[in-house]
């Protein structure tokens, strides 16, 4: 929908205006009909208006008057002249300002009803082009991270990701680098009590406190990888990296309920070199396990034996949480035994205790990329895996992962199995692409030819949730993204999300993330 203002010193021209106008035919609504310049501005600094029509000889203040401030308030506004008198100083004055029609009174209805129809044309394309203008700009920095990451890891060229940056204006100063990969620590039980969106803005609130303190001491080239890690390429040039890191470390820790562990590669001669420092990163902060969390790790800090034990603990839980996904439960049992025969060694029950729980807070942590949480699917509570330390042998732990693990296993495999899961896929993917429309369910069931109480019900069949509620959640998580831009308005983002009405966008905004969208931003704004 496209809101309207009609503004004119006139009752009856606006009651006419709001009366004989097809208004909802056009897509169109109207969101104030007031006397006066000063009312409409008034209206106009607290909702969005797309279209204004006002008549132009208004006392106090005239409609061109009006015109040009609500222009300096939305500039993409497009705006109706209306006029008694056949002036050409007001037809030039209206031309000037690109305005998109100039009417005289009597308005003939007809006329009205072909210039709002032209101005629908011209908004929808206008939206249209925006769109694809976001989506294209907010896929640019997905790409330089993802290509940052690809290179760093050793799957392309230098060349390439040096040209990508050239072409954003991003540059290297200096010769010398170092990589660091920084983890936030105990994700998995420290977030467990919260809804999925509090996890997510918890999480959303550590990356800013890195990201911010990053960025304020330009301390490098920095990318966020997939698995809730930040990397960044350090100009070591004239700089002590670990002092910096361990300075972020203490930061992240005083300014939140975090804690991040950070892996510090060695420092390298020159840029292109950066991808031995990552590996070496990588291997430090394997071994946090082994060392310790809340700290800065190097290479020279481990011993050789922790390092490669550290190394082939990853690539077994790698290859674990990949058979679970394929319900390969052979693969599982394999690479439980592989994973047990890494631990003969610990000497004591704690050190077996601790490390069974490692591997079921990574566990956790690989399904909740999958939306399913591991404590929810095995009816199980944190407080309640102290049963691991009832056991009596390391054959009884072992034999307890087996079991859980092949049931997230089987769980995976049947939900893939659901004949209706490609076509829920589908819609949630229509869904996530037309945020600003209306979204009804009976609209989204009539465009894939189904009655809305039987798509209502496979939806939540398939999803364990209500189409509504996926919907809100989708909005809301566009919206908070939306709000980390600065000159984005609370309205814009309400209207980019499908809301006209601000008191039911903040209702819900709260409802997502415990707080409304003025209190958000000003949280996400404190740690710049």
């Amino acid at each position: 929908m496209y809101n309207v203002l009609l503004v004119d010193d006139e009752q009856l021209d606006l009651e006419v205006l709001q009366r004989f106008m097809p208004w909802e035919q056009l897509d169109m609504t109207i969101v104030g009909a007031v006397h006066g310049g000063g009312a409409a501005l008034n209206l106009l600094r607290e909702q969005h208006v797309d279209i204004l029509i006002t008549d132009i000889q208004m006392p106090i203040m005239s409609g061109l008057e009006l015109a040009e401030q609500a222009r300096s308030l939305l500039p993409h506004l497009k705006i109706i002249f209306i006029s008694g008198h056949e002036d050409f100083q007001y037809a030039k004055r209206a031309i000037s300002m690109n305005a998109s029609s100039y009417i005289l009174k009597p308005v003939d209805d007809q006329e009205l009803l072909n210039t709002l129809q032209l101005v629908r044309e011209q908004l929808k394309y206008e939206r249209e082009q925006m769109k694809k203008e976001e989506q294209m700009d907010s896929s640019i920095p997905l790409l330089q991270n993802e290509m940052m990451y690809q290179w760093l890891r050793g799957t392309i060229e230098y060349n390439t990701l040096f040209r990508l940056y050239e072409s954003a204006g991003i540059f290297w100063h200096g010769g010398q680098c170092c990589v660091a990969i920084i983890e936030m620590d105990d994700m998995a039980w420290k977030l467990k009590a919260f809804s999925d969106d509090q996890r997510k803005f918890a999480i959303d609130h550590g990356f800013r406190l890195i990201s911010d303190y990053l960025q304020d001491r330009k301390l490098g080239i920095y990318c966020k990888t997939g698995d809730e890690k930040v990397v960044i390429v350090i100009n070591a040039a004239g700089l002590n990296a670990a002092e910096s890191m361990q300075s972020l470390v203490e930061h992240v820790r005083s300014h939140s309920n975090l804690t991040i562990t950070v892996g510090l590669g060695s420092e390298v001669d020159s840029l292109q070199d950066a991808p031995e420092s990552y590996l070496q990163a990588r291997e430090a902060l394997a071994t946090k396990m082994f060392i310790g969390k809340c700290r800065v790790i190097t290479l020279e800090q481990t011993a050789g034996e922790i390092v490669q034990t550290s190394l082939d603990l990853e690539q077994i839980m790698e290859r674990m949480f990949a058979a679970t996904a394929n319900y390969d439960l052979v693969r599982i049992h394999d690479s439980l035994e592989q994973l047990f025969e890494l631990v003969q060694s610990l000497k004591d029950k704690l050190s077996v205790y601790n490390f069974a729980l490692y591997v079921v807070s990574k566990t956790d942590f690989f399904l909740q990329s999958l939306n399913v949480s591991l404590y929810d699917l095995l009816s199980i509570e944190l407080k309640n895996l102290n049963l691991l330390y009832d056991f009596e042998t390391i054959a009884d732990i072992k034999s307890w992962l087996r079991k859980q693990l092949f049931e997230v296993s089987e769980h995976l495999h049947n939900k893939k199995k659901n004949p209706n899961r490609k076509l829920i896929d589908e819609i949630e993917r229509y869904v996530e692409a037309n945020l600003e429309t209306s979204l009804q369910l009976r609209n989204v069931a009539k465009l894939f030819g189904f009655s809305p109480n039987y798509l209502g019900y496979l939806f939540k069949e398939v999803t364990d949730e209500h189409f509504s509620d996926f919907v809100t959640k989708k909005r809301m998580e566009k919206a908070r993204e939306l709000l980390q831009d600065p000159k984005m308005k609370i309205f814009e983002a309400a209207h980019r999300v499908g809301y006209q009405n601000l008191t039911m966008f903040s209702r819900h905004f709260k409802q997502s993330f415990g707080l409304p969208p003025v209190d958000y931003r000003k949280q996400g704004s404190g740690h710049k």
